[in-house]
């Protein structure tokens, strides 16, 4: 079942995605490069997620897209 939530970014490699953290439950939250690099997502940004179950344990979610919260804001 997909969620969303407000997350914050605690780790961003170029070519290899970004991590970050829920900031309703503190779980840990992997950005795809595609979702990160589309973003130019960088340490400490505040991004609204659509999410989904990872299929590995570690991180229990998966971004499946992602805004930034400023343009959340602005709806």
């Amino acid at each position: 079942m997909a969620a969303k939530s407000a997350c914050i970014i605690t780790t961003s490699n170029e070519n290899q995605g970004a991590y970050g953290v829920r900031c309703d439950t503190d779980e840990s939250i992997y950005f795809p490069i595609s979702v990160a690099d589309a973003l130019g997502l960088e340490e400490f940004d505040e991004v609204e997620a659509i999410m989904i179950r990872n299929d590995r344990d570690e991180p229990k979610w998966k971004a499946i897209k992602a805004r930034y919260m400023d343009e959340a804001d602005a709806d």
